[in-house]
């Protein structure tokens, strides 16, 4: 039989393990970025100064993540702006969620729900929704799935075509599909199985003139929010443009250009391999194009952050359709790093910014024989007392653990 020092022991050995592996998970995704999506000319180091500035700025933060380099080097190369502090999509994935998400994005991140948290905002006009195996109308009435069938074939017969999308994001426009009234019944089936139980059928946005850039797809605008310091703050923003796809996601193939704080675009664009475009392949000139109501597209991104400030960084999708309204599309937590940091924009603001939340959020969750705890770049916080000792009275407050002081011990430390 396992005694309870054993069993702390197995314990310790696991919650050890599984920060390690957190680390790990960061650290391979990065990576990945670096050796797999972006061509080999993005890498090139032309002053190694700089790979010195972005060791020393992530040196403090190597007992949990170990950065390479050659990240922030990419960023650079692509989009001409040098900070040390762009982070990479695995740390922001698997270390920094501590900072923005919140288990409540479960349900904010359902596509299905957009419309009750965002009533104010006009949204592509839903067909049919399917949230856990159950079908709904766009006012939320009850359907059975053969129903839902009708109807779509009904609307098929007046639009012609409608897009059916995964309700809970996969990324990168993995799963969209484009139903048309010549489609066999059978198909629609098909799909729908193949998506349930979450999915949303809806009417096909057209894009306002000026979005169009000579493109079939919807080209839609990211803006990114952090929400700190009580405070909502923009981060910056970017059009996404389809390469000859009927979806302008990056990862499909399109490509990306920095929207300027002025609403114009920047003149470059950039694709997911990190190719840098000075005009869209179709000969369209980015320079200083400016599109329709975006600075009440950032507006909006602020003000929608404001209900959920418990989500602390978020991509937002819109785009402005061909009535001149802005059409909410979705919203990503945190939503990809790389497209920020590839056109210069940093994901945490500044420098000053990302180390404030870099030393609070990036940390470790370890335990010895008698504490749970966590470990940060500067200090340790004492999580729960897990000792033999039965009188916390007698339990000694260690001054240092892994060579860092204790800095707090958590109000429920010795709570059973």
């Amino acid at each position: 039989m396992i005694d309870k020092k054993q069993e702390r022991l197995i314990e310790v050995e696991k919650i050890n393990s599984t920060a390690f592996d957190r680390m790990k998970r960061a650290e391979s995704r990065d990576n990945y970025y670096i050796n797999k999506k972006l061509k080999k000319e993005v890498l090139v180091v032309d002053d190694p100064e700089k790979i010195k500035i972005i060791n020393d700025f992530w040196d403090r933060y190597s007992f949990a993540y170990k950065n390479n380099p050659l990240t922030q080097i990419a960023f650079y190369n692509q989009s001409g702006v040098f900070d040390p502090s762009f982070v990479g999509f695995g740390q922001q994935v698997h270390s920094l969620v501590r900072f923005w998400n919140n288990e409540t994005f479960a349900v904010f991140r359902n596509k299905n729900y957009s419309r009750l948290l965002f009533p104010f905002l006009k949204h592509p006009k839903c067909v049919v929704s399917c949230t856990y195996g159950n079908y709904f109308d766009e006012e939320y009435n009850i359907l059975t799935k053969q129903q839902a069938v009708e109807k779509i074939l009904k609307i098929l017969k007046e639009k012609k075509e409608l897009i059916l999308k995964p309700a809970l994001d996969s990324g990168s426009g993995q799963g969209i599909v484009f139903i048309t009234a010549n489609m066999p019944e059978k198909d629609i089936n098909d799909y729908i199985d193949k998506m349930s139980p979450h999915f949303v059928c809806q009417e096909i946005v057209k894009n306002h003139e000026s979005y169009k850039m000579g493109c079939d797809s919807l080209n839609t605008i990211r803006a990114i929010t952090l929400f700190y310091k009580n405070k909502v703050n923009f981060v910056g923003a970017l059009l996404r443009m389809s390469n000859g796809k009927k979806v302008d996601n990056w990862d499909a193939g399109g490509i990306i250009c920095k929207i300027k704080p002025d609403g114009k675009l920047s003149d470059f664009a950039i694709s997911g391999d990190g190719t840098r475009y000075t005009k869209h392949p179709n000969g369209f000139e980015f320079a200083n194009h400016e599109l329709y109501r975006i600075k009440d597209v950032f507006d909006m991104a602020i003000e929608c952050h404001k209900r959920i400030p418990q989500q602390k960084y978020i991509s937002w999708d819109f785009c402005v359709d061909d009535s001149g309204d802005i059409v909410f599309i979705e919203m990503n937590s945190p939503g990809g790093s790389e497209l920020a940091g590839c056109l210069g924009i940093n994901s945490y603001i500044n420098k000053d910014i990302a180390k404030e939340i870099f030393d609070d959020n990036i940390f470790l969750l370890k335990a010895n024989f008698d504490w749970n705890y966590r470990e940060h770049a500067d200090y340790v916080i004492l999580l729960k007392y897990c000792g033999m000792e039965s009188d916390k009275e007698k339990v000694i407050i260690p001054k240092e653990i892994d060579g860092k002081p204790v800095k707090f011990v958590s109000k429920s430390a010795f709570d059973k």
